[in-house]
């Protein structure tokens, strides 16, 4: 007769798909937008778009901006100058008010969210004799304590931050490619004795040099996701370590295991450190393209669109509106390469998290199955078994 899934297969899945790996975590943290204080939570989520928007609008009112004033210092006309500056005091003015709003607005979001999933996860945790069973079996589950304490800031505050630039980048997007696509000029594209019918060819340069640059950092950051997923482990594998041997301090003097104590907590750190070390080689591949893609962004733009302003056939002002244009559209596009280590650092701690979350739920599986009633134990029982 078969004994059924071990904790171990139900709450390791090493292999789980992205789109089953973030349906899992939202069916764990995404009730906190329908329980009690969803209320609450849907308005600040609100206040985060209308201010995400509004923060789009400040480099859409930059990109007008620069344009009058190069054409302005073009023409040396001292009195539109002047008529620029007070612009700019209002656009910089707006900046600061719309920016400190949305921070705290977001960090309340965050705050909040992390204390419903903390509250959700520790109500698990200790209830009817959990977190004691839970120490009995294996699995994907190790150090509780510091997935609540740790993990679940990391899961909660990164899903925010990742999803407000996701929205911001998105926004970014839309709204350049429209500027960029009107600054393209005529459809009829010259290049050298042939002319080429490309309408907004601007817009399908910087798609091209975005997506280049977006596949060369996904292929070269894959490693950094396994890095940064061991490293979580490693490190939390030495922090509960040192708490073992301070709640065993006692048996460990009364025993005379000190040495054989350091040398075990001198493992654990060099496993760490290790892992630290595989990260911090994934980094710098990395980052040795990224930080020559964005040198290059700069000039690149400007370099585009150098010969029509050459040929005279667009202003000063509007050479400068197309490249920031088409660095702010790329910089849309290279959300990927920006958030990338970010993206594999709040993985790596939504995991454990879940891991955590699936290991007490199988456990009051287990206990329901058994007719064991550890969520109603009588006054003064102890925990069962698991």
């Amino acid at each position: 007769m078969s004994a059924g899934p071990t904790l171990r297969e139900t709450s390791e899945r090493p292999g789980q798909a992205p789109r089953a790996f973030l349906r899992d975590f939202w069916r764990l943290a995404g009730p906190y937008w329908s329980g009690g204080a969803g209320r609450a939570a849907r308005w600040l989520t609100l206040a985060v778009a209308v201010l995400t928007v509004a923060q789009v609008g400040v480099p859409v009112a930059i990109n007008l901006w620069s344009e009058r004033l190069f054409d302005t210092l073009e023409q040396r006309a001292m009195s539109e100058l002047f008529w620029l500056v007070g612009a700019l005091g209002v656009i910089l003015l707006s900046n600061v008010l719309i920016t400190t709003g949305h921070l705290w607005v977001k960090r309340r979001l965050q705050v909040d969210w992390r204390a419903w999933v903390t509250q959700r996860l520790t109500e698990e945790w200790m209830r009817a004799g959990r977190h004691y069973a839970l120490t009995l079996v294996p699995g994907d589950h190790d150090n509780p304590d510091g997935r609540i304490a740790e993990d679940v800031r990391i899961a909660t505050e990164y899903a925010v931050d990742l999803a407000h630039s996701l929205f911001y980048c998105v926004l970014l997007l839309a709204s350049f490619t429209h500027i960029l696509w009107s600054l393209s000029g005529p459809p009829q594209l010259a290049l050298g004795s042939v002319s080429v019918y490309l309408p907004g060819h601007l817009v399908w340069v910087a798609l091209a040099y975005a997506g280049l640059g977006t596949s060369a950092t996904i292929l070269l950051g894959r490693p950094l996701v396994r890095a940064a997923g061991l490293r979580q482990v490693r490190e939390a594998s030495f922090r509960f370590g040192l708490a073992h041997a301070r709640e065993g301090s006692l048996t460990i003097a009364q025993l005379h295991t000190e040495r054989a104590e350091r040398r075990r907590l001198g493992d654990l750190f060099r496993d760490a450190a290790c892992a630290w070390e595989g990260q911090t080689t994934a980094l710098c591949n990395l980052f040795v393209f990224s930080s020559g893609w964005s040198v290059l962004s700069q000039a690149f733009p400007i370099l585009v669109a150098a010969p029509r302003y050459i040929s005279g056939s667009i202003t000063l002002g509007v050479l400068m509106q197309s490249a920031q244009a088409f660095q702010q559209m790329v910089a849309a596009l290279a959300w990927p390469i920006d958030n990338l280590p970010k993206v594999a650092e709040w993985r790596a701690s939504a995991g454990r998290v879940l891991g955590l979350h699936r290991a007490l739920a199988e456990l009051g599986e287990r206990a329901r199955s058994a007719g064991a009633a550890l969520d109603g134990s009588e006054p003064g029982s102890g925990p069962g078994d698991p």
